[in-house]
C-alpha cells in the first residue's frame, strides 16, 4: 500500500483572472477511462464498446465518448482554472474529430470575457489530439471563486474495474 503525498490544488479569484489567459492539461485516453465512463452514463453504444461491431462503421475502431470531452473541460476548469470553488454554469461542445483509445488529447482553457457583476468568466474550450487537430471546441461560463483557496484534492476510495484496482 502506498502512502502517496497529498495533492494541493489552488484556485484563480475572479481578481487575479486576465483576459486570455490560458491553461493547457493533457490526458491520455484509455479503453478503462472508456468503460469507465460507459458505467458511469450507461451509454453502452457498442461503437464504444465493440471492437467488432465499431469496425464496420466509418471509425473502423471503438470511439470514446463525445461526453469525454466534456468531462475533461469540466475536470480542468474544477482542478485547474478558476480550480475550486468554480461554479460551472454552462458549456457548449461541438465535435469535429473522434478520439481513440491511446489518443492524447489537450485541453486549451482560455478566458474571452468578465462579467464583473456576477463574476462570470467565459471560456474558449479547444481539445486537441496527439497530432494537434481539433477533437472538440466550444465555450465554458464559469462563476469564478472570489477567495483564493489552496485545498487538499479528495482521495476516492479505490475502483475496480474487471481485475484492475485504480487508485487516486
Amino acid at each position: 500500500m502506498s502512502t502517496a503525498s497529498p495533492r494541493l490544488i489552488t484556485n484563480y479569484c475572479y481578481e487575479d483572472i486576465s483576459l486570455d489567459q490560458t491553461v493547457a492539461v493533457t490526458r491520455t485516453i484509455t479503453a478503462d477511462d472508456i468503460a469507465l465512463f460507459a458505467a458511469l452514463s450507461g451509454d453502452f453504444n457498442p461503437v464504444h464498446l465493440d471492437s467488432e461491431y465499431a469496425a464496420s462503421t466509418p471509425f473502423g475502431k471503438p470511439i470514446a465518448h463525445g461526453m469525454i470531452c466534456g468531462a475533461l473541460i469540466s475536470a480542468t476548469v474544477a482542478m485547474n482554472f478558476p480550480g475550486p470553488g468554480s461554479i460551472y454554469r454552462s458549456q457548449t461542445i461541438k465535435f469535429s474529430k473522434p478520439v481513440f483509445i491511446g489518443d492524447e488529447l489537450t485541453i486549451h482553457i482560455s478566458v474571452k470575457e468578465k462579467q464583473d457583476r456576477l463574476k462570470l468568466v467565459t471560456l474558449s474550450c479547444v481539445i486537441k489530439n496527439q497530432d494537434g487537430k481539433t477533437v472538440a471546441s466550444g465555450e465554458s461560463g464559469v462563476i469564478a471563486p472570489s477567495e483564493k483557496v489552496s485545498i487538499e484534492a479528495a482521495t476516492l476510495p479505490p475502483i475496480s474495474l474487471g481485475d484492475k484496482l485504480y487508485t487516486h
